[in-house]
């Protein structure tokens, strides 16, 4: 098939049934990517935007991205790579991201579980009874963005969910009954009180296919594999049935999340007037929790035997 914008062949065609050549594949990919960051106000011109990158397809693309568009912004852009620990699979991502930030000259910190929880994910998995590893990983990967995000006196963080992960994520919470996890999506999200900085997902209505083929096109694609963990959890179930429904029902999750979006707004005006959530500091590490110790501190606590 040849392109519908010009008569290069086609590498992609979207759910709408254009067809686009590379060139014109990047275009819509940026042009689709703006949009969403102008529409929903995730950035302002002089902030510090840190973006979570794993040395994945999607987080290699975001952080490729916003550091190519950085002069369009008025933005300074740091990669911030949080090293789990996982043998074999961690480490060839991290390789990965370190050539290629080295290629395009991005700034990339790197903050390890070992150096802050004294222990890999792996080795906590192994150890702890209580704690499952997407919970471990989840809970501790947010007490790094959230120590990145002050050591480096950041406005906003940055991370690469995209349309797949979204909706995946939505439905998990609605099966599990976690209004408050749920009442927190969007492309533009997080408390801004205390130390806690928003969070901003710039590829909220991008797919996952959209994204793996900018990268693969930008020669960002990483060593293909999947977290060792998520083989057998809920998500990979949920995603699984997803993935039948798009080939079905062609833009299931696009429609889908447009209009759950809009019951969660609406809920959530609601919610926030009727409870008013105050956070106190982990007597620990200094993190703003609910708690007198936070989930991290505990965890660690927990699993190191202290």
């Amino acid at each position: 098939m040849k392109c519908s914008f010009c008569n290069n062949n086609a590498i992609y065609k979207d759910i709408d049934g254009n067809y686009y050549c590379k060139d014109h594949f990047i275009k819509y990919f940026e042009e689709k990517t703006i949009n969403t960051i102008e529409k929903y106000k995730l950035i302002k011109p002089g902030e510090r935007i840190g973006v979570g990158v794993s040395g994945g397809k999607d987080s290699n693309a975001l952080l490729f991205f916003l550091n190519k568009y950085k002069e369009y912004f008025n933005i300074e852009v740091f990669g911030i790579h949080i090293d789990e620990g996982i043998k074999g699979y961690r480490d060839k991502d991290t390789e990965k991201l370190l050539e290629i930030s080295k290629k395009y000259n991005l700034n990339v910190k790197i903050y390890r579980f070992t150096e802050y929880f004294n222990i890999r994910l792996d080795e906590a998995v192994k150890i702890s009874k209580e704690y499952k590893s997407c919970t471990i990983c989840g809970v501790w990967r947010r007490w790094l963005m959230w120590k990145a995000a002050k050591d480096l006196n950041l406005d906003k963080f940055a991370t690469a969910h995209n349309l797949n992960d979204e909706v995946q994520t939505i439905l998990m919470n609605i099966f599990e009954g976690n209004l408050k996890d749920l009442l927190k999506e969007g492309p533009y999200v997080g408390i801004v009180e205390g130390d806690f900085i928003p969070r901003i997902k710039p590829f909220y209505f991008n797919t996952e296919k959209e994204n793996l083929l900018y990268s693969i096109l930008n020669n960002l694609e990483p060593p293909f594999g999947e977290c060792p963990f998520i083989v057998g959890e809920f998500r990979d179930i949920i995603r699984s049935k997803l993935y039948k429904l798009e080939d079905k029902y062609p833009g299931f999750h696009r429609n889908f999340l447009r209009n759950i979006l809009e019951i969660i707004y609406k809920a959530k005006i609601d919610y926030k007037m009727k409870n008013n959530i105050k956070l106190r500091k982990c007597k620990i590490c200094g993190y703003p929790t609910t708690r007198e110790i936070c989930r991290a501190c505990e965890i660690k606590l927990k699993i190191n035997n202290i």
